[in-house]
């Protein structure tokens, strides 16, 4: 079943920054390779190797700041930039851009070469202006660096970043820029923070990139280094004057890379992950916890998730590798939000190719997750998906758990829910008293296919089969395959046509009486590891078991009576019927 992705990362763009004799075009941040293997732990099977470091040439020559429209003063190494307008940096600099514009004023800087560093301060700052943007012009290697030592106690009349901002920011430009914060943050800014079209390396001590307001990334290539933080993250919920909802990251284009000890993307609101304008990709990679370059024994990481939010997740397209100790994806319920009173918990996936290797779950949505479309690729986690409700109306989903490989679970809800209208769902599992799909509350489906599994071997495992269900189990449409049986065989409609190896070898032998659901003697049928294709009329599945089993069985409202169906392995033909009536007993 699972189709193993190794990630490549390639970031063929960040290729040649070094010399910065030009900004590189966008490409495909990472390819991808399938192959079939057998058991590993939970992300052997997945490499995401270093992207090529962005770094810029040393910046030599006198510093000099210079406007056309602006107004600024010079004491001591400090530039206190003091009305709106547009000023040009180049040279090295150590001290500090102050800018205290008026409340109205919008400040551009343009980096033409420049390198900022500082010892008692953020080496840019911005306590008052409506908006500054920091432009770094193309051909050009840039640096800002926070040199103050990590920070122990809170100072409210220093910068939290190396660039530090109480207004809107904006970083772009066709060239590169390197910001480093030894104190907290690399980039901070108490308001909205934007990043469009720069190759942006941002390392923070705590966290690379912070905007208390929201982050949106619409382009360009970023790399976000946070050695005891977070990668991206966003703090404020309540609404802002105009009623815009503050507290949300939004990833809408670029090559987005994100290594950090604790949650990569932490959204206080919401996280979307699209491609908002056409021929702007988006390649979202992210590395924590243990996977990250900064883990340490000496550190303790409460939290080390990929993409986290306090409200709700949307990932409407992209390319997205997330390899992480703590859920890949993870949506919370109950968190405090200050416009709404509390956040949702939902996640929602309606396009892109996700791939995921997880120390705990894959997805997991407190309360629904829902599956509309795209490709979803679960290489390895504790529980592949989880949610109080699932739905499933579209999409590709392989999953792979060590535990459930689909969960409809929470304790903070008294009812849950698994529901399948439609899609393709392959699920695997390997352990003991585990299951491929587990409702703790019903299990519905209407349409769609799905392929689970138990626990492999040819021994029958009355504590795992491919479902379990505490409640209702029905079925009304669509087509359900499972390999060592079902410990909750669903309910049918008149249209469902039922087959299997033999009526006794399914499932748990405390299970349900019926097809598939009671009996109780071992199987010695072995349907060996291989590439597996079920054909006849109405019929056309292929998958990859990784595993051996001892039983098969299919429910289906495709299969006609009186046709012909195949269970074949490779080129050879491993389990063959006719289904003349609406149950068989495949011989």
């Amino acid at each position: 079943m699972k189709k193993h992705i190794l990630f490549t990362l390639s970031f063929l763009s960040l290729l040649g920054l070094a010399s910065c004799a030009s900004t590189p075009k966008q490409s495909e941040a990472f390819s991808t390779e399938e192959s079939y293997g057998s058991a590993y732990d939970y992300n052997s099977e997945v490499s995401i190797p270093e992207p090529t470091e962005i770094s810029v040439p040393s910046v030599e020559g006198d510093f000099a700041l210079t406007t056309a429209d602006g107004t600024f003063t010079e004491e001591g190494g400090i530039y206190t930039i003091t009305a709106g307008g547009t000023y040009a940096l180049q040279g090295a600099l150590q001290g500090q851009i102050l800018i205290a514009a008026g409340e109205e004023d919008e400040v551009v800087l343009e980096l033409n070469g420049a390198s900022i560093s500082y010892d008692q301060d953020s080496p840019i700052k911005a306590i008052s202006a409506d908006k500054v943007e920091i432009s770094a012009k193309k051909n050009t290697g840039n640096e800002i660096h926070d040199l103050r030592s990590p920070k122990t106690v809170d100072d409210s009349t220093k910068g939290e970043g190396a660039i530090h901002a109480k207004c809107d920011l904006k970083l772009k430009g066709a060239g590169t820029l390197i910001v480093t914060g030894d104190y907290n943050n690399a980039v901070h800014t108490t308001k909205d923070l934007t990043i469009q079209k720069l190759s942006l390396k941002a390392t923070g001590y705590n966290n690379a990139l912070k905007g208390k307001a929201s982050v949106t990334i619409a382009s360009g290539i970023v790399q976000a280094y946070a050695k005891t933080g977070n990668g991206i993250k966003t703090d404020d919920t309540d609404l802002s004057a105009k009623g815009k909802q503050r507290g949300s990251i939004a990833i809408q284009g670029g090559e987005v890379y994100v290594d950090s000890l604790h949650d990569g993307l932490d959204a206080a609101y919401d996280l979307i992950v699209e491609e908002a304008a056409a021929g702007t990709p988006t390649t979202l990679v992210v590395k924590t916890g243990k996977k990250s370059s900064f883990y340490s024994s000496s550190f303790s990481a409460d939290s080390e998730k990929g993409l986290k939010a306090a409200n709700e997740i949307a990932i409407r397209g992209g390319t997205i590798g997330l390899s992480c100790s703590d859920d890949a994806v993870h949506a919370n319920y109950g968190d405090a939000i200050a416009s709404r009173g509390t956040g949702l918990g939902n996640i929602t996936i309606d396009g892109g190719l996700i791939q995921i290797a997880s120390g705990d779950d894959g997805l997991h949505a407190d309360k629904t997750l829902t599956i509309n479309g795209g490709k979803l690729v679960v290489t390895g986690a504790v529980e592949g998906l989880e949610g109080s409700d699932i739905l499933i109306t579209g999409g590709e989903s392989y999953v792979y758990g060590s535990d459930d490989g689909v969960n409809a679970a929470n304790k903070d809800f008294s009812s849950h829910s698994f529901t399948m209208t439609g899609g393709y769902l392959d699920i695997a599992i390997d352990g003991n008293d585990v299951d491929g799909i587990d409702s703790n509350g019903d299990f519905t489906l209407s349409g769609g296919t799905i392929v689970t599994r138990g626990a492999p071997g040819t021994m029958l495992n009355r504590m795992s089969t491919g479902l379990d269900v505490d409640g209702t189990s029905s079925m009304s449409g669509g087509t359900l395959i499972a390999f060592n049986g079902l410990e909750s065989a669903p309910s049918t409609s008149s249209s469902i046509y039922y087959a299997s190896t033999s009526s006794s070898s399914q499932g748990n032998p405390w299970g349900r009486p019926g097809p598939g659901g009671g009996g109780g003697s071992q199987s010695s049928l072995a349907l060996e590891a291989g590439q597996y294709h079920l054909s006849g009329e109405g019929i056309d599945v292929s998958f990859v078991n990784d595993y051996r089993y001892g039983s098969f069985l299919i429910y289906s409202s495709a299969m006609v009576q009186g046709a012909s169906y195949a269970l074949s392995r490779g080129d050879s033909a491993v389990l063959s019927w006719t289904q003349s009536s609406r149950s068989v007993t495949i011989s």
